[in-house]
Parts: C-alpha cells; structure tokens; sequence
C-alpha cells in the first residue's frame, strides 16, 4: 500500500499498517554495484561512494525559531556508482534496473546534479549516470533521500577536483560531516555544524531504531512552521526568548502558547545534552531525551504508535526514549545487553493492540560520507 493509502487507513482510525517498504538486510557490496553499473551503462563508472542515514536525537523541530538540531550518522546508507554520460541527461538505475524521474531516489540525484552545475562542479551540458543501492529504509524518517543526495554531491566534487560540499540541508550535512562515535550538531539558521563526541560503542550503549511506519493524520510540519512564525510576530525571535513565563502570557492562544513552550525549552534541553557530551558523558543523556519526548506532546507530536514504542522501551530498560522526525520513527538510548529484550518488548505490545510490529534494529554513530572505490 503506498503512502496515500496508508495515511488514509490512519485517518479512519484502522488498525496500524506498520512499517512502508522493506529495511534491506544485506550491506551493499561496491564491486557489486560497480558490475552493475556496467551492466546497465556499458563503461565502467568513474568511482563508488557511500553516504550515511542519517537519526534525529532532538531539536529537528525548532527550525523556524533558528534553534538547533542534534544528529547522529546511521551504519546504514545509500551507495552510489557514478560515472559521466555521453550526453547532457542524467540517467539513474538500481541494481534491478532503472529509475523513473518522479522516484523519490531519481529526483534527489537531479537535485544534487542541478546544485553542482550552480555552482560550476559539473558542466551545464554534461550528464552524468548513477547506480544505488541501499541498505536503509526509504520511508522510515532516517535521511534516504539526503543520503542519495550526499553521495552524489560528493562523488561530483571529488571528480572535479574540489573541496568536499557542505550540504544544502541539516540532513545532508550530517551526512556530510558525521564521523565514528561522534554526534552533529546543526545550527538551523545558518547550517553550521559541530562535531561532538558520543561514542556509544565505548560505553556498552546503542541506540535502538524502532520504526512504526505510523503516520500522522496530516503532515504537520507546515502547520507547525506557520505557529511558531504567528508567535514570532509577537515574541521576536523564538531563540531570544529569556522570560518564558512572560512572553507566553504575551499569546492569547493556547495552541500558540504550547507550541513556543516545547520551541523554547527544546533549546535549553539540547545545550544541557551538548554539555555533557563535551563532557564525556553520553550516557546521561538518556533523561533529557526522554523530557524532550513529554514535550513534544506540546507540539501535537508523536503518534499513539510512536507512544507505545517509546513507553515499552523504557519499560523494558531504555535509558532515555524519543520520538525522532515527524512520524512514527522513536529512538530509545540503552545498553548494549537490553537490546534483544526491547525488541521483544515491542513485538509483545504491538501484538497485544493487534498491531503491525516495528522494526528494530541498533546502531551506533557511524561514519559521514566518503569514496570506495
């Protein structure tokens, strides 16, 4: 059932339809792709590249009051060959063959081609061939289509010679900038990035991935953005905001007062979650992401599957729990050994509601994007 569908079925009420698509089991093998991409193109293509998935910690919602976000690059990602094409076109394929122009995958790979001819990475009448493949889920909240465009923007910048690009978007960014046990942080204003240390693995932590595949009855990013802009009319800039107190008395709606509570006090969760991570202390973040999913509730947020996740993970021995994007992917901080019990946590609960079971798998913060081949 596609996404339509399934939105529809969240509408009515139904029974949850679980997780959309498949998570790829299998890690994508570059010489493969490179037989592949041969295969398809008849020439070789000029290299292989991988960019990271990409795992929202806290704060991806409070781009419009120029807050912060804090990331994680996933072990799972998108892998590309890419070579030049005999003509201006850009021509995408998977391993099982090619993309229409309207996939989700194809019109990344034309984004990140448009971008680099901006700026002069790549000639306006060269065309270039690209071959995915993926082991991240497309529809799970986890930065696919940043990924794709990741991999391709750095492949063209490596193959004209130039300094790695920077990402046009928080997603691409940390996919871009992310290295091993460490956390991104983005500034949602100007976009820039710091990297800080969170090394799970030395810890004997994880991060449990639990995707739903819930959907929210209506997309509310626009709806949120246009709240948080109404109350900046009032308040100035959300990230200015010293007397949270005062400046809410200042909203006469209720809904705009709950919104700028969670906009506000989201930013002063993630610099205390930024301190101890510069402190060494990335397993005392787990109650700070735990408070920062209580308030997203003041944001409308999360789904009622996204509330049973995070609650039984906590239950079944989750340090800290999160409702991660804008849907129904959560993300739970625990140790390594409590893993395996989590997952059959979720799968017992879900059942229980005569519901799909999550996905649920665990990672730790992994590498940014670079060349394989």
């Amino acid at each position: 059932m596609g996404g339509a569908g399934v939105r529809l079925r969240a509408v009515l009420g139904v029974r949850s339809a679980g997780p959309r698509g498949t998570w790829p089991e299998r890690e994508p093998d570059a010489d493969a792709l490179l037989r592949a991409f041969r295969t398809r193109f008849g020439a070789p293509p000029a290299g292989v590249w991988h960019a990271p998935g990409r795992l929202a910690l806290m704060g991806e919602h409070t781009a419009v009051g120029g807050g912060a976000g804090l990331y994680v690059a996933l072990p799972w990602g998108v892998t590309a060959a890419v070579g030049p094409a005999p003509d201006p076109g850009v021509h995408v394929a998977a391993p099982d063959g090619p993309l229409r122009p309207r996939e989700g995958a194809a019109r990344a790979v034309a984004r990140a081609v448009a971008e680099a001819r901006r700026t002069g990475t790549l000639g306006a009448d060269t065309g270039i061939r690209v071959a995915l493949d993926a082991n991240l889920p497309e529809h799970a909240s986890l930065g696919y289509t940043a990924a794709v465009e990741a991999a391709v923007a750095l492949a063209l910048t490596d193959l004209d010679g130039g300094p790695p690009p920077e990402g046009a978007t928080a997603d691409q960014r940390v996919s871009l900038a992310a290295r091993p046990g460490c956390a991104v942080r983005v500034n949602l204003r100007s976009m820039r990035t710091t990297v800080l240390p969170f090394d799970l693995a030395a810890e004997g932590l994880r991060l449990v991935v639990v995707d739903t595949g819930a959907l929210p009855r209506r997309d509310l990013r626009t709806v949120r953005s246009a709240e948080l802009e109404r109350a900046q009319e009032v308040l100035g800039p959300l990230r200015s905001v010293q007397d949270l107190p005062g400046s809410l008395r200042r909203l006469p709606d209720p809904v705009l007062r709950r919104r700028v509570e969670y906009a506000v006090t989201e930013v002063h969760r993630l610099n205390a979650a930024v301190g101890l991570l510069r402190a060494g202390r990335a397993g005392e973040t787990g109650p700070i992401l735990s408070a920062s999913h209580l308030s997203l509730r003041r944001f409308g947020l999360p789904t009622r599957e996204a509330e049973l996740a995070a609650e039984t993970a906590s239950r079944a021995g989750a340090r800290g729990v999160r409702v991660s994007g804008w849907a129904g992917t959560v993300l739970a901080l625990a140790a390594e050994e409590r893993v395996d019990g989590i997952g059959e946590a979720l799968a017992t609960e879900f059942g229980a509601m005569g519901w799909v079971p999550p996905r649920v798998r665990a990672a730790v913060p992994s590498a940014g994007a670079h060349r394989l081949r």
